[in-house]
């Protein structure tokens, strides 16, 4: 069965107008899952539970091509270990994290050291199941701009909802100190894929300027520097990733303990949205919340699954969107929160 025929199938397609959700490396890939993350399977499952945004992660190989994978480390998401044509080729190399966490030392293989020719004969595995999981050895790496069409094509096989693309530029600091800078070919191949359209002799590509029929389209980074030249290639919307370790609570604050108004204020020069973590204390979360919404930016969350009471309170909040590496278990939780208060506002209609 392809994955494309999923939604053909007849599962729910699903929207809710409170808080939109983003498939984190696609919806269908964590909590266990079966589903090897940014696969077609992962997408379009993601899909049909309900994510009203598809995330994938971009990064670069060897020729420039630009594809998607969380991580340019191959081997923990495919069968690169078993390939013995490219067993020479592993290494150790230290990665600038690019979200100011600093730098990781990590062993395997890159896809900075492949062709796109050799990364499309490797297949995806779940990070589950030691290459036995149902899904496993099936689906290959997409190119961005077959993960963006493929993205159009759930959209016109669904017919009620357009979906739309979350991409982020992924370790954009580390692939330019190694000569394969992100920003020009990620713009080029959104502008392709009619997202964004360049006037005559014009090098801004404008969102007034979209082809008709797409869904909409956000571009992410945890790196500043990368939505400060995207910024000035385009009036897409940029997303500032904000982690959760102390760095993350570096950008908003200057003791560690209080949201700073003028760094979220900085943010917002080259952000419109800031995509907040949910692993920050509640309280923190919602000044950081408040000073985003006093300077115009939407605020995002990352990453809520399976508990009913956080969906409840980013709504709260005005949280307008959030990613889930689970769509079921996002899908679940919604609807629990929304009984829970459908309940709570009949109760309070009897007294």
């Amino acid at each position: 069965m392809k994955a494309s025929s999923v939604l053909a199938l007849g599962l729910p397609v699903l929207t809710y107008g409170r808080l939109e959700f983003a498939g984190h490396r696609g919806g269908m890939s964590g909590h266990e899952s079966f589903v090897p993350e940014h696969s077609k399977a992962a997408y379009a499952l993601g899909a049909s539970y309900g994510a009203t945004f598809i995330e994938p992660d971009v990064i670069s190989t060897k020729d420039g091509i630009l594809m998607v994978m969380h991580g340019n480390e191959l081997g923990r998401t495919s069968d690169i270990s078993e390939r013995p044509e490219f067993a020479d080729r592993e290494t150790t190399k230290t990665i600038d994290d690019g979200d100011g966490s600093g730098s990781s030392t990590i062993t395997g293989w890159f896809s900075e050291d492949f062709t796109w020719e050799e990364i499309s004969t490797l297949r995806l595995r779940s990070t589950l199941y030691d290459g036995k999981g149902p899904l496993d050895n099936i689906y290959g790496f997409l190119k961005f701009e077959e993960m963006m069409a493929y993205v159009s094509e759930l959209s016109d096989m669904v017919g009620t909802t357009t979906f739309g693309v979350y991409p982020e530029t992924k370790l954009s600091n580390y692939f330019a100190s190694v000569g394969l800078p992100l920003e020009d070919k990620f713009m080029q191949a959104i502008a392709n894929a009619g997202y964004c359209g360049y006037g005559a002799g014009s090098s801004f590509c404008r969102a007034s300027l979209a082809a008709e029929g797409l869904g909409p389209i956000v571009l992410q980074s945890f790196c500043p520097e990368s939505l400060v030249l995207l910024k000035n290639m385009t009036d897409l919307p940029t997303v500032s990733l904000i982690n959760g370790g102390d760095d993350g609570i570096a950008k908003l604050s200057k003791d560690g303990e209080t949201v700073d108004a003028d760094l979220v204020a900085l943010i917002a020069t080259y952000a419109d949205i800031l995509a907040l973590p949910t692993s920050f204390d509640e309280d923190f979360f919602a000044d950081a919340v408040t000073a985003a919404q006093t300077t115009g930016m939407v605020v995002h969350a990352w990453v809520a699954d399976d508990d009913a009471g956080l969906y409840s309170r980013l709504t709260d909040l005005g949280v307008e969107a959030t990613f889930t590496n689970n769509m079921a278990y996002g899908k679940g939780a919604l609807d629990m929160m929304e009984l829970m208060e459908g309940q709570q506002a009949k109760g309070r209609s009897s007294v």
